[in-house]
């Protein structure tokens, strides 16, 4: 009886060790490839940067000659989007594979030919820290991901910003401003949206709207005047 159940372990033990010595060579050589390779985007099912389409939402922000601004910075679009994304993404990525089958394997090997532990505790051992450490590099991506993406302007940023003019804008033509977002000068295409139509260069004015990576613009006394604010509202 005991010799059956060691004849069984044997080729158990054998395919063990096959397992962690392909998880070392394919996830460690993947990863190596990768880090060869300037750290390249892998193929993830990751959909989070798909909320970032600055182009095509609507920062809304129509100047109301009645009632100041109405900026209307609506992202539910955006956040559907990523409510759906947070379900296997969230936790599945090729980098997360990868990840686990390199530590799956290192520790495996580790474990089987310089310690003493039994088969079962290698085993385990070499899964939980393999999914530990791939969940782990994982989530850190997805961290830096997030934050790089968090970096770019959205169109509500640049509503309420004062610019100046860089090349004129005579309606219904565009023309050219500058303003200053998250700490960088920004060149945009421009339009007049309030009651002065023509602007020269050096013209301040204020960016009401921001649609389609055009910057709808009014004179700045006539905003300061609409919203009685005296700037106070100008970022």
């Amino acid at each position: 009886m005991c010799g059956i159940e060691l004849l069984g372990a044997v080729p158990f033990f054998d395919a063990l060790v096959a397992a962690y010595w392909i998880g070392l060579i394919v996830g460690g050589g993947l990863l190596l490839v990768s880090a060869l390779g300037g750290g390249a985007e892998d193929a993830e099912v990751d959909f989070d940067t798909a909320v970032d389409g600055d182009l095509d939402m609507d920062a809304g922000g129509d100047f109301d000659v009645h009632g100041g601004t109405n900026v209307e910075a609506d992202f539910h679009a955006a956040d559907a989007a990523h409510a759906g994304a947070l379900g296997l993404s969230s936790w599945f990525s090729v980098r997360f594979v990868v990840s686990t089958l390199a530590v799956f394997g290192a520790l495996g090997v580790v474990l089987t030919h310089l310690t003493e532990a039994g088969p079962g505790t290698t085993l385990a051992v070499a899964a939980v820290g393999g999914l530990v450490a791939g969940q782990g590099v994982h989530q850190l991506f997805r961290l830096l991901r997030r934050t790089s993406a968090n970096s770019a302007p959205r169109p509500a940023d640049y509503v309420n910003r004062l610019a100046r003019v860089t090349v004129p804008i005579r309606h219904p033509d565009k023309g050219e401003v500058a303003a200053t977002v998250r700490t960088a000068r920004r060149c945009l295409p421009a339009v007049a949206s309030g009651q002065t139509r023509d602007f020269a260069v050096g013209d301040e004015v204020v960016i009401v709207g921001y649609r389609a990576g055009v910057a709808h613009v009014v004179a700045r006394a006539e905003f300061e005047s609409q919203s009685g604010s005296e700037g106070g509202v100008l970022s």
